[in-house]
């Protein structure tokens, strides 16, 4: 389960969450994406329990599985650099 899963299953829009945990709506949207992860004070990590209504190892789970999907790379998706640019780079003198 992801941090998405894990809203709908409380019956929850982003923005619902964002007001209830006084957060932006772009923070819900990156907890997500994998982009980032949550990060709380003490109290406002008991909210957010009490809203997705599941356990500090279900939380902290659908963080993982988010961010774990946002880096998985894509088969097909071409790499950051052809393999012989990275030879060319790390091969000139510097």
């Amino acid at each position: 389960m992801d941090m998405q899963v894990l809203r709908e299953r409380a019956g929850l829009s982003r923005a619902e969450v964002a007001f209830r945990l006084a957060i932006s709506e772009t923070s819900v949207r990156n907890w997500e994406a994998g982009r980032t992860e949550p990060t709380m004070t003490p109290k406002k990590y008991l909210d957010a329990l009490r809203l997705f209504k599941c356990t500090p190892e279900e939380l902290a789970a659908a963080s993982e599985k988010s961010i774990n999907q946002r880096h998985k790379r894509k088969p097909g998706r071409p790499k950051r650099f052809p393999d012989d640019q990275v030879t060319q780079l790390s091969s000139s003198p510097g």
